[in-house]
């Protein structure tokens, strides 16, 4: 479940943050860590966390527009 929140960051900015936490199977988990090296070779900046966040984001996107699709 998503959940935005405000958090006060310096010099009294808000910045909007989204907390996602999600249960995989121990078979998830492994996919997901092989995928997030592989995706890490391709981008050596990038870190594990930011890479599972936008993967995660892209499979949300994908299962809001199937389900937008199936309503038609």
């Amino acid at each position: 479940m998503a959940r935005r929140r405000n958090v006060i960051g310096g010099a009294g900015s808000n910045i909007n943050l989204k907390k996602t936490t999600i249960e995989l199977t121990e078979e998830q988990y492994f996919f997901l860590k092989e995928k997030v090296l592989e995706l890490q070779k391709q981008n050596q900046k990038a870190s594990i966390v930011s890479i599972i966040r936008d993967l995660v984001e892209k499979d949300r996107q994908e299962w809001a527009k199937e389900k937008k699709e199936k309503r038609r």
